[in-house]
């Protein structure tokens, strides 16, 4: 049986994320992987395009085990989610809703937050994800035998 995941999608190279530091330390937990965002601008491109490239993109990912839970910080990566929603039926979304200074696709943002089984903060999803982990059978332990 492969290991369940929490996939987080990042909205931008986490070096740049102004939550950078909460993302490392989930990113302790075995069960935790970080996907850098994609060169294509999926939220630019046609819906259609856009599903397109978005399914090639999660098929070629190569995943340590099976998502059951996919957690985005922006609207703008509800197309990968979805892809590799498909891919997984069973996983959950997570939705880290951006600061409302930030401007974003409100369509987007409303079928992210429809579709999502949690809706919150980036911060607040941060805080809780090991407790919703722990429910959902990801591992949540340090990661061992690896250097960090």
């Amino acid at each position: 049986m492969e290991q369940p995941l929490l996939v987080l999608l990042l909205p931008e190279r986490l070096e740049r994320f102004d939550l950078e530091q909460p993302v490392r330390d989930l990113l302790q937990a075995q069960g935790v992987v970080a996907v850098d965002p994609s060169r294509l601008p999926l939220h630019r491109m046609i819906e259609t395009v856009a599903a397109r490239a978005a399914m090639g993109q999660a098929r070629r990912m190569k995943l340590p085990g099976r998502p059951a839970a996919v957690a985005i910080m922006h609207p703008h990566q509800l197309f990968l989610a979805g892809a590799l929603l498909a891919r997984h039926p069973g996983s959950e979304l997570w939705y880290g809703q951006p600061p409302e200074e930030e401007e974003v696709n409100s369509v987007l943002d409303e079928q992210a937050a429809e579709r999502a089984a949690l809706t919150m903060t980036r911060e607040q999803l941060l805080a809780i994800a090991p407790l919703r982990m722990a429910e959902l059978g990801i591992p949540t332990g340090p990661r061992s035998g690896r250097a960090g």
